[in-house]
């Protein structure tokens, strides 16, 4: 009775495991089925004594390599990574001046879009709301913020 016991926590452990490395992403399954192994280690310690507890430790960790080893082989990592690069720059600020004008293309509560020379910018006000399409002017560049104000036109 303990034998099947210990071969089925083999088992399940074994199949969390692959579950793990196959098909669902995170960390659940796996330390599911690493808790299957080590209760499985522990009985076999307990009731069949240290060397068989050394051998089926070792051929834990030998098939646990093997799992990783296939996995890695054939190729579950590019499955789920992503493929893209990022091009673009982060903190350069179009050449806008202060004086510009445009007009929001989203409210700015407080900070929001504005479009300027058919570009849209990141901007944000000093506080006030402003609702959408209207006209702001740039007042001041700090930080690589774009600070406005609402005008009337």
């Amino acid at each position: 009775m303990v034998t099947a016991i210990i071969v089925i926590l083999i088992l399940l452990g074994l199949i969390l495991i692959l579950l793990e490395l196959f098909v669902t992403p995170g960390f659940i399954t796996g330390l599911l089925g690493g808790v299957a192994w080590t209760y499985a280690v522990y009985k076999i310690y307990n009731d069949y004594g240290t060397t068989s507890g050394h051998l089926a430790l070792g051929g834990l960790i030998l098939l646990l390599i093997a799992c990783i080893f296939i996995a890695v082989k054939s190729g579950v990592w590019d499955r789920v990574s992503l493929h893209q690069q990022m091009d673009s720059k982060v903190n350069l600020l179009p050449d806008v001046k202060i004086g510009d004008t445009g007009s929001t293309l989203s409210a700015l509560r407080p900070s929001g879009k504005m479009q300027w020379n058919q570009i849209s910018i990141e901007v944000c006000t000093m506080g006030e709301l402003v609702e959408t399409a209207a006209f702001v002017e740039i007042i001041k560049i700090e930080n690589n913020k774009i600070y406005v104000k609402q005008i009337s036109l």
